[in-house]
């Protein structure tokens, strides 16, 4: 089963956000026409294109030039049968390639059509370009990420456009429950800051009634003590102890005896108190342990902690692998690459066949056949520059 089996859906989106959502449609069984200029969305060339990779397989890939009337009339026609929408332009650049929402729902008003931007639809900064670390500037992310004392740095994952990717998704699926009731499409408007605002929330909601602003803590929490990383002999480790029963454990498992029964540490309270003076004789501990054995210790304790991996350690590790969260794929010119699956199972979905992403139009003339050109029709449009056959 695969819930959107059957449905097509159009992605005018670039580079990670847009096309996530749309891979996410894929992988519930959507058909989804990824939509191109001829010379292909910037993010297919560079450092940037491991997104792109990521984010437009089981794709269809089609290249059109929006500019010429022959090519709204293609996106048109595909817009006439198809569920959603996706796009990811400057709000009302869509509107001037004739693919804006109003002019889009006259032709077909079942369609579901999600913008993803910046800002949003409305407000005073929607005409703002926009990057992850603007929003995460911006909404709070970067005044209470890094090391006290130091300069402002950015959470390295797109976080920020990979959660309005999700958010975007959700908001699909509810307009498409609600069309199923209704018989309407309706416009889902999805923005960077909404969800790097909503992301703080609980940091914002917490000063609201206690005035309390979140400063720069690194791994640290201004809630627990001991949360944060600790180096032991050989790397570094993150160790989280939330509550008194894991403070005991931890000092037991570790034979931390004279920690464990000083009354000052006893409780939560207390450590957060003497916060600096016990991080500092914790510091001193964990560095005579290496990390596996004290990794091991914790863990038969059922202490939350764990090492700080790098990246080929993340590839190698047994859950990732058990969950089956990466997958192998070659690419033309390219070769084998590993990419990201879905973080989420369900019992009655069977996993869709990875494919690559496509081509640049590499699908055009499948997809225009489909519409009902016929080959000369097909020649004739690549000859005057409206489309590119992969």
């Amino acid at each position: 089963m695969f819930a959107l089996k059957g449905l097509k859906a159009l992605d005018f989106s670039h580079a990670a956000d847009g096309p996530t959502c749309g891979l996410m449609l894929a992988k519930a069984g959507a058909d989804v026409i990824k939509i191109e200029p001829l010379q292909g969305e910037p993010y297919r060339r560079g450092g940037a294109s491991a997104a792109f990779y990521n984010a437009n397989r089981n794709k269809r890939g089609l290249a059109l030039n929006l500019q010429k009337p022959e090519g709204r009339e293609i996106a048109h026609g595909l817009a006439s049968s198809a569920d959603i929408i996706i796009e990811s332009f400057t709000p009302g650049v869509a509107a001037k390639l004739g693919i804006g929402y109003a002019e889009i729902n006259k032709i077909n008003p079942r369609i579901v059509y999600c913008s993803i931007s910046g800002f949003g639809q409305d407000g005073p900064y929607s005409q703002r370009p926009v990057y992850d670390p603007v929003t995460q500037a911006m909404s709070g992310f970067m005044a209470t990420t890094g090391e006290p004392g130091r300069p402002p740095v950015r959470v390295a994952p797109g976080v920020i456009g990979m959660g309005t990717a999700l958010i975007a998704a959700w908001g699909i699926a509810l307009a498409l429950i609600t069309r199923e009731k209704t018989g309407q499409g309706q416009h889902v408007d999805t923005a960077f800051f909404d969800t790097a605002v909503f992301f703080m929330s609980f940091l914002i909601t917490g000063y609201s009634f206690t005035g309390f602003a979140m400063p720069k803590m690194g791994s640290a929490n201004p809630v627990f003590v001991p949360y944060q990383c600790f180096e032991a002999a050989d790397r570094w480790v993150f160790i989280g102890v939330t509550h008194d029963r894991f403070w005991q454990a931890f000092c037991r498992a570790l034979g931390l005896a004279e920690l464990g029964s000083d009354a000052r540490y006893a409780g939560n309270e207390g450590r957060l108190l003497h916060r600096e003076e016990l991080v500092s004789k914790l510091a001193t501990a964990l560095k005579k342990f290496d990390s596996s054995g004290l990794l091991a210790k914790l863990e038969a304790a059922d202490v939350p902690c764990a090492p700080v991996k790098d990246i080929p350690e993340v590839i190698d590790d047994p859950q990732v692998q058990a969950r089956g969260m990466l997958c192998d794929l070659d690419y033309p010119g390219i070769g084998r690459m590993k990419l990201g699956n879905l973080p989420f199972k369900a019992s009655g979905m069977d996993p869709v066949a990875e494919k690559r992403a496509p081509l640049l139009g590499e699908h055009t003339a499948e997809i225009l056949a489909e519409l009902g050109y016929d080959k000369a029709k097909i020649d004739a449009l690549e000859h005057n520059g409206v489309i590119l056959k992969g």
